[in-house]
């Protein structure tokens, strides 16, 4: 079976290859001679019939062959998701690129509950065992490997072979969110470390993973059962505030695992092409760090408590991590957080969380990771934790950077082959020193100017959702997926001030952000 490589562009996403219909072999491949870019320069000014009608037979072969090897419904929600409308290009004449191929491809690799429940009939995923999940899930990866007759052959998007981090390994995506390459990142990203612990898969997930955009629904790989049984959550529900929180659950995707529910909540994103990366900001230079964010997302509280079983770990990666240690001082159900590059919280969260601690009858565990040569990690005030009673165990470690290529407030420790870090445990003492930010030279600059900083910032992002300026569609509120009437279905509550749920089913197209607004 031939395999073709897809071309993705030559200046970022810009400039891939025209794929055209070959006439002996009947198949799909890439037309990328001068005479053919003349043809695509020419026909932005005249239209060249022959040159139309070949991007009409290839539009239609492909579309005709994709929907027979994924599905109707499933094709249509890859297209939804980016924005791929091959029957106005069929009726255009538009020319069919590699890059338009590759997100079809991206997207059959990025399997959801909706995918599994079709592929069974319509039944539940959670009804299936570890191996019949596995199994469906790797079947739907490989939907468009084996072709029909008239397309034989083999589609492969190459792999990213710079290093991702914390942001988007584009720099246009920097600026303007791009959900195909965030796909990718978060897939390479899932799957290049079957092997990995918990510990280190939840380290991956907060700092790196959940930067990337998510749907309720995402299927995603997790660490394997202790006997060895291939395991997988799924995203449960997902909060968007727009004050700075972007929040995901995820469930065990079956029920016969050791996995359990976790939460996870994004860290600063100071990127516009990052998802409401200014609230972030905003959110950062305010006199308490991260409070403005925490407040934003406490009245979803009780309608996820409605609808999804307690989630009793939860993880945050800089900005996330402080989120979740204001839910420690407020919140009673947390029994283990995982805590990565936190900033401190206001003395009074402190105070707070180790009075509720001292009359609790349970215990919390910590697992506190910091970096040296990391300057995000010291602002804040007094990081949780410190003076906690003895129901509080702390597992905090300190890695000292030898040598990296990424950020140490980003790296994922002992993922890097090419990084090398020294650990280095303390004594309770020495944590309660390390844990004290307050008189940080960065922490009081932060504190002076601020204030003034998120008041002017906080201005332009309002005006820039006033005028839409800057991703528009963006849907702020709360969705969580469920299992109602024995169909796969997101409600959706939609703002502050509205909470009453919109039920749609998975399988339709994305509300849009005109029917949003008329809420």
């Amino acid at each position: 079976m031939a395999v073709r490589q897809l071309h993705l562009g030559r200046f970022g996403g810009y400039l891939s290859d025209r794929m055209v219909v070959s006439e002996k072999e009947e198949l799909l491949r890439p037309a990328n001679s001068r005479m053919d870019w003349c043809k695509r320069i020419i026909s932005y000014i005249w239209s060249i019939p022959s040159y139309i009608d070949e991007n009409r037979l290839a539009v239609a072969r492909f579309k005709e062959y994709a929907a027979a090897r994924l599905g109707s419904q499933r094709f249509s929600r890859i297209c939804s998701r980016y924005s791929l409308d091959f029957d106005a290009m069929e009726k255009r004449g538009s020319p069919l690129l590699s890059r338009d191929i590759a997100k079809v491809v991206i997207g059959s690799r990025d399997v959801c509950v909706a995918d599994i429940n079709e592929t069974i009939g319509n039944r539940s995923f959670q009804t299936l065992d570890a191996a019949a999940l596995a199994s469906a899930v790797q079947n739907l990866k490989q939907s468009l490997r084996s072709c029909p007759q008239a397309l034989s052959g083999e589609y492969e998007v190459p792999r990213i072979e710079t290093k991702i981090s914390g942001s988007a390994t584009n720099w246009v995506a920097r600026l303007f969110f791009d959900p195909f390459l965030a796909d990718r990142e978060r897939i390479q990203l899932c799957e290049d470390d079957p092997t990995d612990s918990f510990d280190l898969f939840v380290h991956n997930m907060a700092a790196r993973v959940i930067k990337r955009e998510m749907e309720v629904g995402t299927v995603l790989p997790a660490p394997n059962h202790r006997d060895g049984r291939r395991q997988f959550y799924y995203v449960s529900a997902k909060l968007l505030t727009g004050e700075g929180m972007v929040s995901y659950i995820l469930h065990p995707a079956n029920q016969d695992t050791d996995l359990q529910p976790i939460r996870f909540f994004r860290g600063s994103a100071f990127r516009t092409g990052e998802i409401d990366g200014v609230s972030t900001l905003i959110t950062d230079l305010e006199k308490d760090l991260g409070r403005s964010a925490f407040e934003s997302g406490q009245i979803y509280e009780p309608i996820i408590e409605q609808w999804l079983p307690p989630v009793q770990i939860e993880a945050g990666h800089s900005l996330g991590s402080t989120i979740v240690q204001y839910r420690l001082a407020h919140i009673d159900r947390i029994r283990k957080a995982y805590l990565y590059n936190g900033t401190g919280v206001p003395r009074e969260m402190i105070a707070k969380f180790n009075k509720k601690m001292e009359r609790a009858p349970y215990k919390v565990e910590l697992v506190i990771r910091k970096s040296t040569k990391d300057l995000f990690s010291s602002l804040g005030q007094i990081h949780l934790g410190y003076r906690a009673p003895d129901n509080v165990d702390i597992d905090f470690m300190k890695f000292h950077a030898q040598k990296y290529t990424t950020s140490p407030h980003v790296s994922v420790w002992g993922r890097d082959p090419k990084s090398k870090y020294g650990i280095e445990g303390m004594n309770r003492e020495q944590i309660d020193a390390e844990f004290y930010n307050k008189n940080n030279f960065l922490e009081r600059i932060r504190r002076c100017i601020g204030a003034i900083l998120s008041w002017i910032i906080r201005i332009f992002r309002d005006l820039f959702r006033y005028f839409q300026i800057w991703q528009a569609n963006i849907q702020y509120g709360l969705q969580i997926g469920c299992i109602k009437n024995n169909l796969w279905q997101v409600l959706f509550y939609p703002s502050l001030k509205d909470i009453t749920p919109l039920l749609r089913n998975e399988a339709a197209v994305i509300l849009s952000s005109k029917s949003l607004k008329s809420l």
